[in-house]
Formats: C-alpha cells, structure tokens, sequence
C-alpha cells in the first residue's frame, strides 16, 4: 500500500467531494496497515454518520477517540452520531467534550447548544447561540436558534431581530421565515406576519410554507386566500394530512360549492408513503366532510381511527388527574378562600372566561371583545405557568399555595398582570379564555380578588363529543381528549370540582349556559356584558364581524353568526357514543 497520509488526502478528498462510498474504501484500507490510526477512525465514522450507518459510525468514532483521547473532531462527530439518535445525554457529553477541547470550535458549540435544547436547558443553550453569534458573527443559523430559545422563554420581541438577520445572511432560509413569522403572530401583529410568508414565497416554495401562510390567513378570517393556500400545500405535498384537515375545517360541503371538499380529500387516501400523524389529520379532515354531509355513521368512524392514532402519543393517568382534582378541592377550602386580607392584588383589568374546551370560551370571549373597552387576548399560559415553579408541576404548586403567604401571592399575581399586560391597548379590561383555569379558580380569587371569572357550561355529551371530534394542536394539551372513556372520567373530575368551586365560592364567578346563549342570544350576551360592569354595545351581538384574530380550534365557527344548530347533535351519532355515556355523568339539569 502506497504512504498512509497520501492514501488519507486523497480519501479526504473523494470525502469532500461526495464521493463517500469511494472515500470510506480507502478509510478502511489505512485501518487494515494500523488499526489505530485514528484520523481514519474519525473520517470513516463521518462517513456512516452521514450515511446514518450508527452503529458503525459508533464503533470507529470510539477508537477514534481513545486512540487520540484529545481529539475535538472524534469528539464532535460521536456527538453528531448520538444527536441523530436522539440520544441526548451521550451527544452532550460528546459535544462537551470537544468544545472543552477546543472552546472556539463553532461546530461543535452550535450542537451543544442544540442538544440542550432538545434536554429543555435553555439558558445554556442560549448562552451557546451567543457564543456561536461572537465567534462566527454570520451564522445564520445561530441567529435563527436563538431567537427560538428566546421565543420560548417568553422573549417574543427580543427573537425578532434575530429572525431578521438569520434572513438578511441568508435569504432562502425558509425556516428563519418560518419562526419570525410565528413570534409576529404571538405579538398579534399578524399581517407583518402575512408580509413575512409573503416574502419568503420569492425564495422558497415548499408545502410546510404554504400550510402556515394558510394558518395566518385563517386567523385573519382571509378563508378563501386560507384555502387557496391549504390546497397549494397539498399540490406540493399530498402527503401532509394536517393541510387536508385545515381546508375541511373551513371549506363546507356543498354541491355547487368552489371546492368540491369530498373529492381533495378523498384523495389524500391514495398519497403515498403518508406517516401515521397525517393520516391521523386525514381521518379528521374525512369526518368532518362526512359531518357536513351528515353521514355520522361515517364520520364517527373516521374520528375514532384519527383519536386512536392520536392516542398512543399521549399518556392520560386517572390517578394523577383524580390526584390532582381531589388536593385542590382540599387546599382551598371555604375557610382559606374566605380570609381576604392581605390577599392578591387589587387589579380588576382581568376577564377570566374558562371552562371545559368547547364549551363556549371562545364565543364568550367573542361577544365581550366585541366591545370598546375589552382586548381579547385568548388563550393566556400566564396563570399556568405560576403553577410550574415548583419541581412536580402543578400537583406541587397547590399544595404549597396555602403556605406561601401575601408576599408570595402579590409576587405571583405581579408575574401574571406583566404578561397580560404585553396585550394591553389601553382598555379598561383584557381577557383571558385559557379553559383550563377552572384549576386555578380557587387561586385566581385569592390572587386577583376583583377580576372577574366567567365559567362557560355546556350539556356534558355535546362537550365531549365535541371534544372527541377537536383536533388539538398544543402537546400534551389535552391528553384525556382522545379517548370516550378517558373523557368521560376527565369530565366527571371537572363537575366535582365546579360543585366544589360553588361551594366554596358562592357568587364569585358568574356562568354561562351555551345552550342558552345560543338560544337567547341578545339576553344572555346583554347578562354577559353587565357581569363584567361595562355599557351595553349593539356591536357584541356582531361579534363575527370582529377583525380580531382567532387561533383556537373554533376559528372558523365564530366567526359565523350565532345558531344552536350543534346543540343536540349528539344525538345523531346514536350507538357510537355508548362508551362515554355508560361513565359520564350528567348533572340534574341536562337530565330529561
């Protein structure tokens, strides 16, 4: 065999050119003269990352590094081979590794700090970006990751610039579009957004832009430019279920219609190589065409098929949630809740409208935003991220809450009112319809004694049909959801617990019926709006001729006039639903 270092140039070489089957031949060739030579190690344990051949890729990228224990680049590969198997704790040893090594090699600070990402580590992964950013100014891609990382930890504004200059380094970095564009819809400054998925569209055109162009459309209540866009995502990727499932959630079933709905996703079935996620939004998309054309037997059947794939990504314990349900119900007592001094803040700005999802929040919300002095904000994480400070979540929050003292409590409402006031348009009042706050009712009283608390109530079988027939997009949002008896069991706990907020809390929280409110619409709005001490307004009963932005699984509805058309539906689906309504339990009220 010719000199090892000109067989490795020249296998360096085909490496570099993509010749890897080639490069890789001579790789082993030098490892047959010395099996420890670890630059040959290395670069053929590159090869079989990039050819994802991992277990061989391990195997050479370990001799590499214990025949060259100081060897940044073995390191910095071993890492890369155990990122791309997710397997984040030995990637972040690896990338440590060879960052402590080297400490100005970019590479390898750049997949550390994504691997902490993946590990929820944030700051560091931050601090990393950061790191990257001064080193090697124009990588665009550090600028993009860390404004996501400031993006998640609730930095919307201060990720824009990065975003932006992620683009200016390189124009065709579609997913830099991607993100800026979310942290604009976060902001609610949602036609920026439209000009940002506007301008991406002269550089990229792949299925993922189109889709969120759609979604940005949608929640401007722009439907047919939304459906426009959805049906371009799936010309460019008929695989993509979830653009099926957008268009049928928007686009009604009709014989003369512009789209003929059945037929787009009828033939979605025959996309090939389409993974379980999207037929799960296929299935969706199918029963909701079959809804429209009243064919429950058939559109039940595809909401079953569509949960159960949506099932087994998802973990629902019935001991954790009765766990939960039963110490809150013991924390806040009548006589914690009744002791009013030194409690919270005195801040009546906040309109909490909560409730099971479906229930109505977002109508509810709908008609109180329609006037002047309210800012719709919608579904706000901030009351629930207070529940997370504490290592066991929310479980572990509660059980201290009592203990905390005022202090803590104007500290934890002072944390709250900061977020919500990010919304604030100079109005007397904002809302907040995040439905599962009925948690925190108990907490809310004490945090924010004069705010007010609209609990939104429906017929327990319509409620969790609708459920059932919901796509969520939030992981691990509702993880009961996807399944009659599970739903069943969840909603039972929620009913105890609304018994036991009325117990505690007589008169505290004003309720509303969505049957009634879709039956009696002007006097129950009218009720609705004198609850929350403002004048009336004939605009709250136009509430779908807002042009606020709605994100919500009930975009499209509310944005229709109000009808009761959905109240007895359930009725419809007879015999299917005979698992949930064999646990549910249904209050005195909707008994007839």
């Amino acid at each position: 065999m010719q000199n090892i270092n000109s067989t490795l140039q020249q296998a360096i070489v085909l490496h570099q050119q993509g010749k890897l089957t080639a490069a890789a031949q001579l790789y082993q060739q030098i490892l047959t003269v010395d099996n420890k030579q670890s630059d040959a190690h290395n670069l053929l344990g590159a090869v079989y990352v990039a050819t994802k051949n991992y277990k061989l890729a391990e195997k050479h990228l370990l001799k590499a590094t214990k025949y060259a224990k100081n060897y940044a680049p073995a390191h910095y590969n071993l890492g890369k081979a155990y990122l791309d198997q997710q397997k984040h704790h030995l990637a972040l040893a690896a990338f440590s590794k060879a960052v402590k090594l080297q400490p100005d090699y970019v590479d390898a600070i750049f997949l550390l700090a994504n691997t902490r990402v993946q590990l929820g580590v944030v700051a560091q992964a931050q601090a990393g970006y950061e790191k990257v950013i001064k080193l090697s100014p124009d990588h665009f891609e550090a600028h993009n990751n860390l404004g996501s990382v400031l993006q998640d930890i609730g930095s919307g504004e201060a990720s824009i610039p990065h975003h932006e200059l992620a683009i200016a380094l390189n124009p065709k970095f579609e997913l830099a579009y991607l993100n800026l564009a979310y942290a604009l819809a976060k902001l609610e400054r949602h036609e920026d957004a439209l000009a940002v998925f506007q301008s991406c569209i002269n550089y990229c055109s792949s299925a993922r832009l189109y889709q969120n162009l759609g979604t940005t459309l949608q929640q401007l209540g722009r439907m047919g430019e939304a459906q426009q866009a959805y049906l371009k995502t799936i010309e460019l990727d008929s695989t993509m279920g979830s653009a099926y499932r957008n268009l049928a959630e928007i686009t009604k079933v009709e014989a003369n219609g512009k789209i003929d709905i059945k037929n787009v996703v009828q033939a979605g079935f025959d996309a090939p190589n389409m993974d379980e996620k999207s037929k799960m939004h296929l299935y969706f998309a199918w029963a909701k065409v079959n809804d429209g054309a009243k064919n429950y037997s058939l559109a039940f059947a595809a909401y079953k098929k569509g949960n159960d794939i949506n099932r087994d990504n998802y973990k629902y314990s019935k001991n954790d949630s009765v766990e939960l349900f039963t110490h809150i119900m013991s924390a806040y007592s009548e006589s914690f809740l009744s002791e009013t001094s030194n409690s919270g803040v005195e801040e009546n700005k906040p309109i909490f409208i909560l409730g099971m999802p479906r229930s109505g929040t977002t109508l509810v919300e709908q008609i109180i935003s329609s006037h002047t002095d309210v800012t719709g904000a919608g579904e706000l994480s901030y009351m629930g991220d207070q529940t997370k400070q504490y290592k066991g979540g929310m479980l572990a929050f509660h059980k201290r809450f009592s203990g905390m003292g005022p202090e803590k409590w104007a500290t934890i409402a002072g944390a709250y009112l900061q977020g919500l006031n990010g919304y604030d348009e100079g109005k007397a009042h904002i809302t907040d319809k995040m439905p599962h706050n009925f948690l925190n009712i108990g907490m809310i009283s004490k945090l924010l004694p004069n705010a007010k608390i609209i609990h939104c109530k429906r017929h327990p079988v319509a409620n969790c049909l609708s459920i059932y027939k919901a796509y969520f997009g939030a992981k691990n949002s509702h993880p009961y959801a996807y399944n009659l008896k599970e739903l069943a069991h969840y909603h039972n706990l929620y009913e105890d617990l609304m018994d036991h907020w009325r117990a505690v809390l007589p008169g505290r929280f004003y309720e509303v019926s969505y049957e009634e409110l879709t039956s009696n619409q002007e006097e129950q709005s009218r009720k609705l709006i004198e609850y929350c001490g403002l004048e009336w307004q004939d605009a709250c009963l136009d509430f779908y001729k807002t042009d606020r932005k709605v994100k919500t699984a009930s975009a499209f509805q509310v944005r229709q006039p109000m009808h009761n058309q959905s109240v007895d539906l359930w009725k419809r689906y007879g015999d299917a639903l005979q698992p949930l309504l064999d646990d549910l339990y249904i209050p005195p009220e909707y008994q007839s």
